[in-house]
């Protein structure tokens, strides 16, 4: 199979690519003219496009979009296909049906809908923190210096906020489902109660072939997409050592999980007596596997409290807060994955949108179809989705089972690895994505449970995670992504920041560092003394508008790039892909003093795009 072609690209000085752990880093000399840096070609209703960004001798870049001709066109005048409706499975089947005269036999369906978008005003939010060997350095909210434990308080309140807030947003979503299910006759469904209980901008349906026709034939402007459900199968095929987790982490009372819920889904849930802290919230059957994956989240945070509901589903909304008292769901984690194919499909969607909406870190195992097909698996997919890689820490070597192969969105998966090659857990060993998935979320929540800021921020948690992806391992940047997770590196030096704010929050902030250039600069000073710096940009994204758009030349609602520049003023490092939610750049402190990190804007397509961005800064030493 054709693999999906890797856009990004990274640019630093040649010292500070010596062991970086992947290989997609180059080095640039001064440029004698302009260079282009980045590019994707795509053929839309006829035409062919291409997005370019390039580089000046001065160092100045900039991006446009050309048609077949050569002629320069704007983001918005792009040829816009849109994706069929129904998929062919869902169509074929449908026509089976139709063709047996089996009109009342029904089709198991997912429909994707339109739901409105929340429009709420949204305060700006800068939140800046530093730690050093994992102590309290200084925090800024807002460009406002606070003590540790004046940052902790304004975590608990805009928690607080944050979660009436969402109360509001999900009732009113539930009540939209609820009337567009009267609409179409189809209260009493299943599948229209569950989805009204979670976070979906869906829901599964089962609909004779007459039904599904006549709602194919509505033309119903709520409906996004159809497509044929397919259930989530679980990705089966001295780890904490290998990520540092039982030595940095585990020795210290604060970075345990502690007050930290983990809500994991997949075909079982372990019995309420194999695990402490641990709510199974519903009922249903129990797994060999569950007990491993849940003995996994176990060991790695052993504080945190874990939730599980059977059937690879996402949380209810009256689970989020935390149920009988117990701390509220930060992380969701399924260690099941389908869709064998590079399509992103109504899975990823719903993931993204969750994501997005409920301010929750989401990981997903990237599946086991390495030797294969290679594709990475739903909801893995997902633009703001943590993607999981398996290596085996016996040898520091991807898993040939792990897979590669990116969707057709272009976004690169999976972004982190972590252990998950014989790992035994719960009395029972396996391999596969299953097993390093819960790891990276229970690392995860060490973090979230020592800077509890990082709440209800999954963009900036996302960021964290791979700042900390430090460790080299073999298999090559397609399979290893950035490399795998290491808590002594990540978990406690650097700097992170987090912005967030209403659609227009972005041009604020630029305006607010000095220059309005389209660009977020933030200073900070780093010593020569440590090995290497790798930093990491995240932002998020609507999983509506990249499902609407996902055949487009850029899926992405919003495109940016990251630029390093030393004390000097010398660009010393950059990152610039084109379909990814994040960047990254990785470099040698040469010289001591203030560094400059830049955000730039390229374009911005989703008008509804509320800002959600984080960065990390994770300097250690090798």
């Amino acid at each position: 199979m054709k693999l999906q072609s890797r856009t990004r690209l990274y640019a630093a000085v040649a010292a500070c690519l010596l062991g970086s752990g992947y290989s997609a880093s180059v080095s640039f000399p001064a440029l004698a003219a302009e260079q282009t840096v980045a590019t994707k070609t795509r053929a839309l209703a006829g035409q062919t496009y291409t997005f370019a960004k390039t580089i000046d001798a001065q160092g100045n870049f900039r991006s446009q979009i050309t048609d077949s001709s050569g002629k320069v066109i704007g983001p918005r005048n792009l040829s816009h296909i849109t994706p069929p409706l129904v998929e062919p499975r869902a169509l074929a089947a449908l026509a089976k049906l139709e063709q047996s005269k089996l009109i009342d036999q029904t089709l198991r369906v997912e429909i994707a809908l339109n739901l409105p978008e929340d429009l709420a005003q949204e305060a700006s939010e800068k939140i800046v923190i530093e730690m050093d060997e994992g102590r309290w350095v200084k925090g800024f909210l807002n460009d406002r210096e606070l003590s540790e434990a004046d940052m902790a308080a304004y975590a608990d309140r805009s928690a607080q906020e944050e979660r009436t807030a969402r109360a509001g947003r999900n009732a009113t979503r539930a009540q939209t489902l609820l009337d567009w299910a009267n609409r179409r006759s189809l209260v009493g469904q299943k599948g229209v109660e569950e989805a009204r209980r979670r976070g979906r901008s869906g829901m599964t349906l089962d609909l004779t072939a007459q039904q599904l026709r006549a709602l194919i034939d509505s033309r119903d402007p709520m409906l996004a997409g159809i497509e044929l459900y397919e259930p989530g199968q679980d990705d089966i095929l001295n780890a904490m050592d290998a990520t540092s987790v039982s030595t940095d982490a585990l020795p210290h009372a604060g970075t345990r999980g502690n007050g930290i819920g983990i809500y994991m889904t997949e075909s079982g849930c372990p019995d309420e007596s194999r695990l402490t802290n641990y709510d199974h919230l519903d009922s249903g059957f129990e797994s060999d596997h569950s007990q491993n994956v849940s003995s996994i989240l176990r060991a790695v945070s052993p504080e945190s409290f874990i939730y599980c509901r059977n059937g690879s589903t996402l949380p209810e909304d009256s689970d989020l807060n935390g149920v009988n008292g117990n701390p509220p769901i930060h992380i969701v984690t399924q260690s099941a994955s389908g869709n064998d194919t590079i399509s992103y499909n109504t899975s990823d969607r719903d993931w993204d949108n969750f994501s997005y909406h409920n301010k929750i870190a989401m990981f997903n195992s990237a599946g086991n179809t390495g030797q294969d097909t290679g594709n990475i698996k739903s909801p893995g997919k997902g633009l703001n989705v943590i993607t999981v890689g398996n290596y085996d820490d016996a040898n520091d070597t991807i898993n040939s089972t792990s897979p590669y192969v990116n969707p057709e969105t272009g976004n690169d998966k999976p972004e982190i690895v972590a252990p998950g090659t014989t790992v035994t857990a719960g009395g029972f060993t396996y391999t596969g994505t299953s097993q390093s998935t819960p790891h990276a979320a229970a690392f995860a929540a060490d973090i979230i449970s020592r800077q509890t800021v990082l709440q209800y921020r999954p963009w900036w948690i996302k960021a964290r995670l791979v700042a900390s992806a430090t460790d080299p391992i073999g298999g090559g940047y397609d399979a290893v992504g950035l490399g795998g997770i290491d808590f002594a590196s990540g978990g406690w030096n650097g700097f992170g920041a987090s912005w967030k704010g209403d659609t227009g929050a972005f041009a604020n902030f630029d305006g607010q560092d000095g220059t309005a250039d389209g660009c977020v600069s933030h200073i900070h000073r780093l010593s020569s003394s440590w090995d290497q710096v790798q930093v990491a940009l995240s932002w998020f994204t609507r999983g509506n508008y990249t499902y609407d758009h996902r055949t487009d030349l850029i899926p992405i609602g919003d495109d940016l790039d990251l630029y390093v520049y030393d004390p000097n003023g010398i660009r010393i490092g950059y990152s610039t892909s084109i379909d990814n939610p994040f960047e990254v750049v990785t470099f040698v402190p040469v010289v001591s003093g203030a560094y400059t990190f830049k955000i730039c804007r390229v374009i911005t397509l989703d008008p509804d795009l509320k800002l959600r961005m984080g960065l990390h800064v994770n300097y250690y030493n090798q």
